[in-house]
């Protein structure tokens, strides 16, 4: 039985029989145990190891110098066999986790592969600088081989958990992978298809586009044809299920803003306006825009008979709005929500600007009124009005969106309660029943959940398992869309996956970065980290 281990990988150690670390002070003489583990059961020659370490003195004295070694380390730890002029580990006595690596690391057996990895603790003697140029060159080549022994280990064994449908291990092997190799394209490939074969599209999209990012800055390349096929296939499924799913929702329309300020400078400004608040509320899950170009078309009949341009669109709302000049340098923003079969007026905003109409005002404003349109257009498929007063002809129309709505003002307006969280929860799983691939019903659905369960208003494992499914079901249907992220990503977050999480929320905010419920999230999901 061996009385002692070396630990090369990952740093130095050398233990006895009983786990005691023995203490090794001489740099060198860690080396030479290195030296000697790597070559295994060959020997390595005097000649060679004094040209290793003493390589800048004479051959007499660099022999001295590592007969003084041995004999320390004889003395402390009697591990080197040493047989006239060669000098090997004594494996009788002494075991090494390098040698035990490389031998498993090239094995076939998915059990020793595993193993080897366990062993992978980090580079051959971590920590310890090699100042002499001989140790230096073979440090940094055994380093090499073993890291390139590592990925093919990853390698090997990814695919094997991949042919064996258990992706989530695949994933994780290749995550490692990629750490150490960023540059590994089929790696890239290999995790974009476990992580689609998992439900985890946005992850598999997101995953190339890091891939195309790295290629490019590194490399001055695009992905091969290949990687970008596989890219397409799964952005192309995603475009099916959101095409599948679009049917149903209510159509809102942007009319172009008018220009009551009659000043010619300013035409340019109400038709960015109007554009840009479209481009904001095509974000927005639930609806529908339409498009400019369509809008202006609808509106040439006549451009102020407001109904017939929401029948010829098939929009349920209209937004308006006009620039005006009520005074020298105050630039006057009026914006309207329109019910597309009365013409009657839901909701109104107005802002004032400075007249320069400077481009970060312009943004903010835009950003701000697309946000408290959105909230307006949900209070009117919730509960009628865009004023929260209600209309009967919308109780009238049980589809899976407007049980979504209305779930959402449950707490809304009841506040946090166990009533309230129960007629929540019931109406999303109305909503989900009437639509199963209703994406932000599920992820909304799950984050209450979530909420409920930290908060003592549900208990039991039933339902953190129904919120972890809705999630992860949620990101499945919808994997790029930011307000699905933001939801989904939370809720994962709170049933305890703030890890996972973090990189959701932050696509969900690179996809839109108005999504003020995402910010809040990677904000307070960091902190659980």
């Amino acid at each position: 039985m061996a009385k002692f281990r070396l630990t090369l990988l990952g740093g130095f150690r050398l233990d006895d029989e009983d786990g005691r670390e023995i203490a090794v002070a001489s740099r060198k003489a860690k080396g030479m145990l290195a030296v000697l583990a790597v070559h295994g059961p060959a020997a390595v020659t005097r000649e060679r190891m004094a040209a290793i370490f003493w390589g800048d003195l004479a051959e007499e004295r660099a022999r001295h110098s590592l007969r003084q070694v041995l004999t320390a380390l004889r003395r402390d730890a009697p591990v080197v066999e040493a047989s006239g002029e060669t000098l090997r580990l004594d494996s009788r006595i002494c075991t090494a986790d390098a040698a035990e690596f490389a031998a498993l690391a090239a094995s076939a057996d998915p059990g020793e592969l595993e193993r080897a990895l366990a062993l992978d603790s980090g580079p051959l003697l971590d920590g310890l600088s090699a100042k002499e140029e001989a140790f230096e060159a073979w440090l940094g080549a055994e380093r090499r081989r073993l890291s390139q022994a590592a990925a093919a280990a990853l390698t090997r064994l990814a695919a094997h958990h991949a042919g064996q449908a258990k992706h989530e291990a695949a994933v994780q092997l290749l995550q490692r992978l990629l750490a150490g190799d960023p540059a590994n394209e089929d790696a890239h490939r290999a995790l974009m298809r476990s992580l689609e074969a998992l439900g985890r599209r946005s992850e598999a999209l997101y995953q190339y586009k890091l891939c195309r990012e790295l290629l490019l800055k590194e490399l001055q390349v695009e992905p091969d044809a290949a990687t970008q096929a596989l890219h397409d296939s799964i952005r192309r499924d995603n475009f099916t299920r959101r095409d599948s799913e679009g049917h149903g929702l209510r159509v809102v329309a942007v009319v172009p803003f008018v220009n009551a300020a009659r000043r010619p400078e300013l035409d340019s400004l109400a038709a960015i306006i109007a554009e840009e608040i479209s481009r904001q509320l095509a974000r927005v899950p639930g609806f529908r825009v339409v498009v400019q170009p369509a809008v202006v078309a609808a509106m040439r009949p006549n451009p102020d008979d407001l109904t017939q341009i929401a029948r010829v669109l098939g929009a349920s709302y209209l937004v308006t709005g006009s620039l005006r000049q009520p005074e020298a340098g105050v630039l006057r923003i009026a914006v309207q929500i329109v019910d597309g079969e009365t013409a009657q007026y839901l909701w109104s905003l107005q802002q004032d600007l400075t007249a320069r109409g400077d481009t970060a005002d312009v943004d903010n404003f835009v950003a701000g009124t697309a946000a408290r349109i959105e909230q307006q257009l949900t209070l009117a498929e919730a509960g009628g009005g865009a004023d929260g007063t209600g209309d009967d002809r919308y109780d009238e129309r049980p589809d899976a969106w407007h049980k979504t709505h209305q779930a959402g003002s449950a707490l809304f307006s009841a506040g946090w309660s166990e009533d309230a969280v129960d007629d929540a929860v019931r109406l999303f799983r109305e909503a989900i029943a009437l639509d199963p691939k209703l994406a932000l019903a599920r992820a909304h659905k799950a984050l209450i959940m979530a909420f409920a369960q930290d908060w003592g208003l549900l208990r039991g494992d039933t339902a953190r398992d129904e919120a972890r499914a809705d999630a992860e079901r949620a990101l499945e249907l919808e994997p790029t869309r930011s307000e699905v992220l933001g939801l989904a990503a939370c809720a994962i977050a709170h049933l305890g996956d703030p890890a996972r999480a973090v990189p959701l929320l932050e696509r969900a905010i690179e996809d839109n970065p108005n999504n003020a419920q995402a910010w809040a999230a990677l904000g307070a999901t960091r902190l659980l980290q």
